[in-house]
């Protein structure tokens, strides 16, 4: 075996070495950053969750509020049922919701992104930025249906047929509150990663196709089909 089939062989591992280790030291400050940061982080996913409750139903959702990571979405449901002190009283009903639980990704994916040897500043910053986009609307989409799950399995009968209403089956929002919360926060960053770097997977995975060998294979069958005829 000469000396550059054994620079070949280890060339994948010793990337390999260099991922796990970066990755390892970046991630615990990616996730830093990332929670530290979380009050403008979820800035967006506050007016994209509005718009969104806005358009299905005007008439059942009002607004939502901001504190600090945690969103408020105000509804339009006015329970009937009164508590003791509050006769007389108006009150609707209010959802909190926690969106960094459906926002990790972007520490995961900012990680992974800053781990990659040998990749240009431009393209890891437009990797994060659309990474970034990509977690907005995971985390809009779980808010959305954490709200829905809320609203008729916790908050009471009058909630619960204001979303009986809307045509939407308790099975089907379990279902969708269950693949927002368990499994598109945690494929949808490596997923992302994987495609956005297929180059550098194929790579390390030593799938990585040389075109220049296949054009001259194509070459050489182009050539005996010719001699053949001949």
């Amino acid at each position: 075996m000469t000396k550059e089939d054994i620079e070949k062989d280890t060339y994948p591992k010793n990337i390999i070495k260099h991922l796990l280790l970066s990755t390892a030291l970046f991630l615990p400050f990616c996730f830093f950053i990332w929670f530290y940061a979380s009050s403008l982080l979820v800035i967006p996913v506050k007016y994209l969750l509005q718009l969104v409750l806005s358009l299905w139903q005007p008439d059942l959702f009002n607004a939502v509020s901001q504190n600090q990571y945690l969103l408020n979405i105000e509804t339009l449901i006015f329970p009937n049922t009164t508590f003791a002190g509050q006769e007389g009283k108006l009150a609707v009903l209010d959802v909190v919701v926690n969106p960094m639980l459906y926002g990790y990704g972007l520490a995961v994916i900012a990680g992974l992104v800053v781990s990659i040897p040998d990749l240009k500043a431009s393209k890891r910053i437009l990797q994060i930025v659309m990474g970034y986009v990509l977690i907005v609307l995971v985390q809009t989409f779980g808010s959305f249906w954490e709200t829905i799950k809320h609203l008729i399995f916790e908050a009471g009968p009058d909630a619960q047929q204001a979303i009986l209403d809307t045509g939407l089956a308790p099975n089907f929002i379990a279902l969708m509150y269950q693949l927002s919360y368990l499994i598109i926060p945690a494929v949808v960053p490596t997923s992302y990663w994987i495609i956005m770097n297929s180059d550098f997977i194929s790579e390390i995975t030593g799938l990585k196709i040389n075109d220049d060998r296949n054009f001259d294979g194509k070459e050489v069958s182009d050539r005996q089909r010719k001699e053949n005829k001949l």
